[in-house]
């Protein structure tokens, strides 16, 4: 007669299931980090941008400002990049190469005094589900995006978007704007200047940099605001993109240093300091102002004017079609009302803002003027996030910002492949002719 087989203790097949998944852990970290060593080792391939050094200009800490301070008397030249999203994992090794290819290439053409990221550095999220990755180590990938712009020598700083700091990410914002703001870091000038201590999900990437000319009268504020992420830090709000806006005790925190600065530079009282803004998720004026737009088809109405650029998101219809904008789950909100930045900073306010570009939604490029502001997406460089985007082209580069000594400025999209030469299929054949989404709409 045959002996029955005893069976294993419970407690003996959870042990086993758990080593087998703490063993799969290990494996995965251990990969990802060696696919991250890398892609340093491709950064360190390339030379860095090569500056004159007699025309250099270098951003220096204004004990008495309290801020960074850019002094020139010639033509400052900014880039903003938005959308890197580098994943930092096996699953997106390729697709990261191609986009440390492409900055850096940029970088070396266009020789910037200030790179300002614009959010979403990184997407490292679970792959190849989301088409992510495959890490969820967002510290380790942000400290690959450090890695270009120290080797290559560039002044930069960042605002954090909402797939900087996940749900499921290692590293939450609070520790990782202290990446971004180690002192071993020669050309990160980014700095936390507020966070919400009430919050318990702070909003960590706020802050001022002055530009002013060589006598010391300021030309013009960069104001970094971060737009945040998700209303909460749950799953499900990452799941359904419910994204937060910027909060109220970050406005006020915003025209209280513009203020500030505008007495310092002895300005009569009603005058501010003009300011350039720049953050990640759209605010609903943004929404407002292509709504008017879209039906008028795109000719001026009510007070938004057309300027130039298109709309290709795919977006529910009852959110506007277009636009991601912070806030867009609270459909009973009128856009304008989700916060308070724009009526406190704008020309209803204390009219500091000139203009707010945004990144987010990677193939919006539309520009248009909302009640006189210049409202505005810049050239992404996802190449990852969403299906096939590596191989179109068009919404692919950067946003060059030039300010004059007296304070006037002007911005250029610039494209990766049609302005700056960069061979289109060095990784995939880029698309050229078409929008990622052929039902984009037009505009003008």
């Amino acid at each position: 007669m045959e002996k029955k087989r005893k069976r294993k203790p419970w407690w003996k097949v959870i042990l086993t299931i758990l080593g087998i998944l703490i063993g799969l852990y290990v494996l995965l970290f251990v990969t990802n980090w060696g696919f991250s060593v890398a892609l340093r080792t491709y950064i360190r391939s390339f030379t860095p941008v090569r500056y004159d050094a007699a025309d250099r200009i270098v951003p220096e800490y204004d004990d008495e400002l309290g801020h960074y301070t850019i002094t020139t008397d010639r033509d400052l030249k900014i880039m903003m990049l938005t959308d890197v999203h580098l994943g930092g994992g096996c699953w997106s090794y390729k697709k990261d190469k191609k986009t440390i290819y492409e900055v850096i290439s940029m970088l070396q053409i266009e020789k910037p005094d200030l790179v300002i990221l614009c959010g979403d550095n990184t997407f490292a999220v679970p792959g190849p589900m989301f088409n992510g990755g495959g890490t969820l180590n967002n510290n380790m990938a942000a400290k690959d995006v450090i890695r270009i712009f120290e080797h290559e020598g560039v002044y930069f700083t960042t605002v954090f978007g909402n797939h900087d700091t996940e749900a499921f990410d290692y590293t939450n914002r609070a520790r990782l704007g202290k990446t971004y703001e180690n002192e071993n870091l020669k050309y990160s000038i980014f700095r936390s200047e507020f966070t919400d201590p009430e919050d318990d999900r702070p909003s960590v990437s706020n802050q001022v940099i002055v530009v002013k000319n060589k006598e010391g009268n300021i030309s013009k504020l960069l104001l970094l605001m971060d737009t945040n992420d998700y209303i909460d830090g749950s799953i499900s709000a990452t799941m359904n993109w419910k994204y937060d806006t910027i909060h109220e005790p970050q406005t006020a925190w915003a025209k209280q240093e513009v203020l500030a600065l505008s007495e310092k530079a002895g300005l009569p009282e009603g005058e501010v300091l003009k300011t350039m803004c720049f953050f990640h998720i759209p605010t609903g004026e943004f929404e407002t102002a292509y709504r008017e737009l879209s039906t008028a088809n795109f000719k001026n109405a009510g007070d938004s004017e057309y300027v130039e650029g298109v709309w290709d998101e795919l977006v529910d219809p009852d959110m506007g079609g277009r636009i991601w904008f912070g806030g867009c789950h609270r459909k009973e909100t009128d856009p304008n009302d989700l916060d308070s930045f724009f009526e406190t900073m704008g020309p209803d306010g204390i009219n500091t803002l000139e203009s707010c570009f945004c990144g987010h939604d990677h193939v919006n490029n539309g520009v248009v003027r909302y009640k006189g502001v210049l409202l505005g997406y810049g050239y992404s460089l996802d190449n990852l996030a969403y299906d096939d985007i590596c191989k179109f082209g068009l919404q692919r580069g950067c946003t060059v910002f030039t300010l004059k000594d007296g304070g006037e400025w002007s911005y250029e999209h610039k494209n990766a492949y049609q302005d700056y030469g960069i061979d289109q299929n060095r990784f995939y054949e880029v698309n050229l002719e078409t929008q990622l989404y052929p039902d984009w709409v037009p505009a003008g």
